[in-house]
């Protein structure tokens, strides 16, 4: 049914139709989900780039929903342009083009320069959804847009868009909503600087820094989200034990 309605919608003129878009989504989120936003008062009141895990086609929407009225551009995959229903749901936010896992910089100029002219980004550094709900390793070009940039980082965790648009591998034009809860959830703002400890003697600090950026995420999702940020940062792991002094009291006697 909504697959038709968005058929029908995407014959209107550009402004209109995003009106219209938003119009249907705010409507579709109110009926079929519970949604949860927690941490508001971690948002800076400056511009920020945001880093989330991405679990749906429905991300982009809800994350939309608990940042406003704050705009905020989505860097936002090429491919979603392929059917009516995502590339009309892209249009409905405002987005930065880019194509997954190619060498093209330019998306990463244009963030820089976004965040520069004093507007807000929001980026899933893993690339992708996670096909299993758990965070996969995030590409390096997220500490790349935050070292240019120079802006707070804002970590945001999200659960449950999984559940409300699973992905269909099959047809991503006709993925079917369901009734979920949404989560979504801020944390505390950092700055990048204040990670280079835990990529100091990494091979490639550049991937170091993008990881100790998603830990930040991982750190506000349920255990079973974390994925392969599940652990602690190196420097934690690998810490010498602390030495103790020996005791000062008297051994026990034996047999006690």
């Amino acid at each position: 049914m909504i697959h038709n309605v968005f058929a029908l919608l995407s014959v209107l003129p550009a402004r209109p139709r995003r009106a219209a878009v938003r119009t249907l989504m705010d409507t579709v989120w109110h009926l079929r989900t519970t949604e949860e936003v927690l941490g508001r008062e971690n948002l800076p009141s400056q511009p920020s780039l945001f880093i989330c895990n991405h679990l749906s086609n429905a991300d982009g929407f809800t994350l939309d929903r608990a940042l406003r009225p704050r705009k905020v551009y989505f860097l936002a995959g090429i491919k979603l342009q392929g059917t009516v229903m995502t590339r009309l749901g892209t249009e409905a936010v405002d987005t930065i083009s880019i194509r997954p896992n190619s060498s093209d910089i330019e998306p990463i100029k244009r963030a820089v320069e976004t965040l520069k002219e004093g507007h807000s980004v929001l980026i899933f550094p893993e690339g992708g959804r996670s096909r299993t709900g758990a965070l996969t390793q995030a590409k390096k070009g997220a500490s790349l847009i935050a070292r240019r940039a120079g802006v707070p980082i804002v970590p945001v965790a999200l659960t449950g868009t999984e559940k409300f648009m699973p992905i269909d591998d099959r047809d991503m034009g006709r993925e079917q909503v369901r009734r979920a809860h949404l989560t979504v959830r801020f944390g505390r703002p950092f700055l990048l600087d204040e990670l280079e400890a835990e990529a100091t003697g990494a091979e490639d600090p550049r991937q170091a820094l993008t990881d100790a950026m998603m830990r930040r995420v991982a750190r506000l999702l349920p255990p079973e989200y974390r994925g392969v940020y599940a652990d602690p940062a190196p420097e934690a792991r690998d810490a010498a034990p602390v030495a103790r002094p020996p005791a000062t009291h008297a051994p026990s006697e034996p047999g006690r």
